[in-house]
């Protein structure tokens, strides 16, 4: 097949990285693959660089310029499929299409099922959408009946390979690090993490903590600062450091004795996929898709972003464990990352949707993982959203 995929840019998010190993994995099926962009932005170049994948930048200053260059692009490039991540590329996709298209569409829905309005509206017009979260999906479902026969669930695609580069924690140093893969806005809840380190500082002063928070502080940039003010106003600069985004968030993760996630909510989090595949313990929110990627006490624990106390209690809890004890919940990790994230798999499923939809035929609907979450885990996920 020749595949065009379509982003905003080749950010430092977990979507344009999942964009970059999708179509490399797609090329190394003898596939011809095309990464169209139209941000300016190479964060993750490298990635298709390596996997010699054709990049074309389209350009554009703004909405219309953009929508008009994807249409151009898309009805002179001969692909057969495109697979469209996120919101304006999807819409972009979806409206080039009209009024008809010899070219199968299929977007890729990761916001946990919160997106609304017109770009919800606009996927039915596409033949499939992919959603990297079984919570995502049912909320979509929900929200849009006449998107459920064409609502699909895998989840993201890791590079399992590099998991035995990373060693057990290292309990000995009387440190606990702890490390954030995460832009800096609202949703990923930096305050929250601040206020449970310091309920920590006061009922466990003798805790050692250090937090690397590793992301885009330039997104929000009201949040940045005031992120920085609450470190500067807790005195918590030498236990809670914000770096910008690595090439390699592996590094330090290898470093860290557990990986968090704070967010209010999530798709399917790529960075606690990353943690999990380098047999790293998890300490997440309790949202989405949570309750498949964690089981509690097993290979991290859960908490409520809503709630520091819950945080800094998770946090507390893994801290007190003995080396011994990190060191399984770092193998289950990996273990249920081998088992959820095997890109092999991942790559089936999605040329399978991805070649019914450039052949118009009808795909009997299989989700990735299996089965959905429990309706507990969903009517708890509802309310999250609702606050």
């Amino acid at each position: 097949m020749k595949v065009a995929l379509l982003v905003e840019g080749l950010g430092s998010g977990g979507a344009e990285r999942q964009v970059c190993t999708l179509a490399g994995e797609f090329k190394r099926r003898g596939h011809l693959v095309c990464v169209a962009t139209y941000h300016q932005d190479d964060f993750h170049l490298h990635l298709l660089e390596r996997e010699n994948v054709e990049h074309r930048f389209l350009g554009g200053h703004g909405r219309v310029s953009w929508a008009m260059n994807v249409r151009r692009f898309l009805r002179t490039y001969g692909q057969d499929v495109v697979l469209a991540f996120l919101t304006g590329p999807s819409a972009y996709a979806e409206l080039a299409g009209l009024p008809t298209r010899s070219w199968g569409l299929v977007v890729s829905e990761r916001s946990a099922g919160l997106g609304s309005g017109l770009g919800i509206n606009l996927h039915m017009f596409a033949d499939y959408v992919i959603v990297n979260s079984h919570s995502g999906r049912i909320a979509i479902g929900g929200r849009q009946p006449q998107l459920q026969s064409k609502l699909i669930t895998i989840y993201n695609a890791v590079d399992i390979g590099r998991g035995e580069v990373a060693r057990p924690v290292l309990a000995d140093r009387g440190e606990v690090r702890l490390v954030v893969a995460a832009r800096l806005d609202r949703n990923k809840n930096a305050p929250g993490l601040l206020s449970a380190l310091h309920f920590l500082k006061g009922s466990q002063p003798s805790l050692r903590l250090r937090v690397d928070w590793y992301g885009d502080q330039t997104t929000d940039p009201e949040v940045a600062r005031e992120t920085r003010d609450r470190i500067a106003g807790l005195e918590a600069g030498s236990a809670f450091c914000l770096h910008p985004p690595t090439g390699d968030i592996r590094d330090a993760m290898t470093q860290a004795d557990a990986v968090v996630l704070p967010s209010f909510y999530e798709g399917l989090p790529n960075a606690v996929c990353e943690g999990m595949a380098l047999s790293k313990p998890i300490l997440m929110s309790a949202v989405c898709d949570a309750g498949n990627l964690v089981q509690e006490g097993v290979n991290g624990f859960l908490f409520d972003p809503h709630s520091p106390e819950s945080i800094a209690d998770a946090i507390a809890r893994f801290a007190g464990l003995a080396a011994a004890d990190r060191d399984r919940m770092g193998k289950a990790s990996r273990a249920r990352a081998e088992a959820l994230f095997n890109a092999d798999i991942v790559t089936d499923r999605y040329l399978r949707v991805l070649g019914a939809a450039a052949t118009r035929q009808h795909l009997e609907i299989e989700h990735w993982p299996r089965g959905d979450l429990s309706a507990s885990l969903a009517v708890r996920e509802a309310g999250n959203r609702d606050r």
